[in-house]
């Protein structure tokens, strides 16, 4: 087979010949990693700080070295830097670039540093930033959520158990546990990101360095909470992505779960919803569609995230310590979910702020499906009836009403006192759907009062953000 022609500058000291070209394409990570570039360099300038103040480095070959980096920076931001894929990664193309560039100087940037390491530093802080962004796309689909909730508190709709009418609730409450659903998702990325805030830099392959380098003082630049504890455990973690994944995970379930409502609602035989044109599309073939397309590919695409979860758990669970080269791998399954969760929840954010609810479809809804029955049952009870025996009583009275083509609410008083004789003719206003959702006045529940409470709490919640 084909060999290349020369070694690797930067490791191939003990190497006669270079990696086979296809052995070379194959382990090349460039096309991911160079999304880090930023986070590298970051990582270098504050390193090569690092190494001056340990005297190792003159601070000319400081100011040589943090020049260089910067117009690589900019040669990277404006796309004039030509990325080596020989050179394998974001790291030794930047520094092979800065060797051009400056000279020897560059040859003492990485001492006592390793790529574990730098790439373990590079992945946090990249991280620490797109979950920053996260936390705050989730805070706004949640101000978009509970403006809603508040317009709509006090309107009427089925709420379901099994895609069946259950009872009455009230569209406002029914965005409020939309709202929950985010709150938690809130603040597992948060604890999430204190755990991701951990600084690796100084362990250098899996031992520590010898260079006496303050690694308090880099942590504190790069905006670390504090550095590792243990430099053999610092380069082979990847529990931070882990645990960013699953958050990610659950965030896309919910995601997946309230586009599924969508989905629903926005159909013809829901008709709750009409959702903006610029989220849908038409068909090929029958021009009168308008398919929730954007709706579908969130519930659809949240499966990658889980995918991407399994697949990092997958990767780690047979690997010892400390780095090994599958670990390169971590790069697809984070960098594909994070794109995906930022993007959804800014395109979802857009969807629920244009939606156009019908809420007249809501109200007709509440008027089938026997939906009061519970609030009969509750009736019997506070004429003195056990709920058991209530509830068997309104299981008749619902046949009487199926076999009469009627709601349980059109019965004659003379009919329901056939089935259950302590009923009286005030029984009418519990099997009304507007009063059956505000007696549900307690903490959490349906009732306007209760909704106005709960998103009253939400807001102070996110005030304080």
């Amino acid at each position: 087979m084909e060999k290349s022609k020369k070694t690797n500058p930067l490791w191939g000291g003990r190497f006669s010949q270079s990696p086979n070209d296809l052995a070379l394409g194959f382990s090349s990570s460039i096309g991911l990693d160079k999304n880090l570039y930023k986070e590298d360099i970051d990582g270098s300038l504050v390193y090569a700080m690092a190494l001056k103040e340990a005297k190792v480095i003159t601070p000319k070959e400081y100011l040589k070295i943090k020049k260089g980096l910067l117009y690589i920076l900019g040669q990277i931001q404006s796309g004039k830097f030509q990325w080596q894929e020989e050179l394998e990664d974001v790291h030794m193309n930047i520094e092979s670039a800065l060797h051009k560039k400056i000279g020897s100087a560059a040859k003492k940037l990485h001492t006592g540093r390793s790529r574990n390491d730098q790439v373990a530093t590079d992945l946090r802080l990249y991280l620490l930033k797109k979950t920053e962004l996260i936390i705050k796309l989730i805070t706004k689909n949640q101000k978009v959520i509970i403006s809603k909730a508040k317009k709509y508190s006090n309107s009427i709709m089925p709420g379901f158990t099994h895609t069946q009418a259950a009872q009455p609730i009230t569209f406002g409450h029914h965005l409020m546990a939309w709202n929950e659903m985010l709150e938690r998702d809130f603040s597992r990325f948060m604890d999430s990101k204190d755990r991701t805030s951990v600084l690796p830099l100084g362990s250098s392959a899996l031992s520590g360095n010898s260079y006496n380098l303050d690694r308090e003082k880099m942590a504190k630049r790069l905006g670390f909470a504090r550095t590792s504890n243990n430099s053999l455990d610092a380069v082979s973690d990847r529990d931070f992505i882990i645990e960013f994944l699953s958050c990610a995970s659950i965030l896309g379930t919910h995601l997946s779960r309230m586009n599924e409502e969508l989905i629903l609602w926005s159909s013809p035989q829901f008709g709750y919803i009409e959702l903006d044109d610029q989220f849908c599309t038409g068909s090929s073939i029958m021009p009168q569609k308008k398919n929730p397309d954007i709706a579908e590919l969130i519930r659809g695409g949240s499966s990658k995230v889980s995918a991407n979860l399994i697949g990092m758990l997958s990767l780690m669970k047979g690997l010892p310590l400390s780095y090994n080269r599958d670990m390169q791998e971590d790069k697809a399954f984070l960098f594909n979910s994070v794109d995906f969760v930022a993007s959804s929840l800014e395109i979802f954010h857009m969807m629920i702020e244009t939606m156009n609810p019908n809420l007249n479809k809501m109200k007709e809804d509440c008027e089938i499906g026997h939906i009061t029955a519970t609030e009969l049952a509750d009736y019997l009870v506070s004429k003195g009836m056990n709920f058991r025996a209530a509830h068997e009583r309104v299981g008749k009275i619902v046949t009487l009403a199926d076999k009469e083509n009627k709601q349980i609410h059109e019965l004659s008083i003379t009919q329901l006192k056939s089935k259950c004789k302590i009923i009286e003719s005030d029984v009418f206003k519990s099997l009304v759907p507007e009063n059956a959702v505000t007696i549900r006045n307690s903490k959490g529940g349906t009732a306007p009062k209760q909704v106005l409470k709960q998103i009253a709490i939400a807001e102070r919640i996110l005030k304080k953000r």
